[in-house]
């Protein structure tokens, strides 16, 4: 209850986001969101209605956009689906509440809240301060709380990170994922295909960087997932496999 009041006037609840009571709100919030996304599968299946929803990157404005646009009734009593693409943290300045909000929400409505899997709910890059100094995740955890319940609050949040799902798909027919289609490690003409590779991705995954129970090539498909690019029509002229249809990536990889 305390963080949805947050989030509906977060300029009148400043002391409470600095407080220990919103650290320990988060705990308690990620333990519970946590046990609902390991009932999840790795590809979620919905139906339409569904509000599809990119990049938020801590933009609490964003969010509210949303809110007071799409769902101004609340989620509960809006038609549909909530899917979100991933990219949750990092560049904004409002990273905290922002998760706090949609793990809020996907614990009230498990069934009707989804929260994808982006390259930003990995820990080489949410922990990459050097990078994106104060706007980097694990900066805004440890200005906010210290440096020791900062860092053990973002682990924390980021082993929720690591049962979240990589892709949904929506009436059997629209693909969702927030990087690519992931390149095939079985016979992508069998049954299930790269649908069933998702599928087989281990249920906690740290992808970068991994843990050691996690495969090469599961990781690679959990990896696609999140980290593909389209490529450029110069890239399908100079570096794209014509078989495959992939290549390297600018970024690597």
């Amino acid at each position: 209850r305390r963080i949805t009041e947050m989030f509906s006037s977060p300029a009148d609840h400043v002391p409470y986001l600095k407080s220990d009571q919103f650290a320990k709100d988060l705990h308690r919030l990620n333990k519970k969101v946590r046990a609902v996304l390991e009932d999840e599968p790795r590809c979620v299946f919905l139906q339409s209605p569904a509000y599809v929803f990119g990049d938020i990157h801590g933009n609490l404005e964003d969010l509210h956009f949303f809110s007071d646009n799409i769902w101004n009734l609340g989620m509960s009593l809006t038609a549909g689906n909530f899917v979100f693409l991933g990219d949750y943290v990092d560049r904004g300045m409002s990273c905290l509440e922002c998760v706090a909000y949609l793990f809020a929400m996907k614990l009230s409505l498990p069934h009707k809240v989804f929260l994808l899997r982006g390259n930003h709910e990995t820990r080489d890059v949410n922990g990459w301060e050097e990078h994106y100094g104060a706007r980097s995740f694990i900066y805004q955890c440890q200005e906010r709380f210290g440096q020791t319940v900062g860092f053990q609050l973002w682990n924390e949040i980021n082993e929720t990170f690591d049962r979240m799902p990589l892709a949904a798909v929506i009436d059997q027919d629209i693909f969702c994922v927030h990087g690519g289609i992931p390149r095939p490690i079985s016979d992508p003409n069998a049954d299930g295909g790269r649908i069933r590779d998702i599928l087989n991705v281990s249920k906690v995954a740290g992808i970068n960087p991994p843990y050691e129970h996690e495969e090469d090539e599961y990781q690679q498909v959990a990896s696609d997932c999140i980290w593909s690019d389209p490529a450029s029509e110069e890239q399908e002229r100079t570096s794209v496999d014509e078989e495959t249809g992939y290549g390297d990536s600018l970024r690597g990889g």
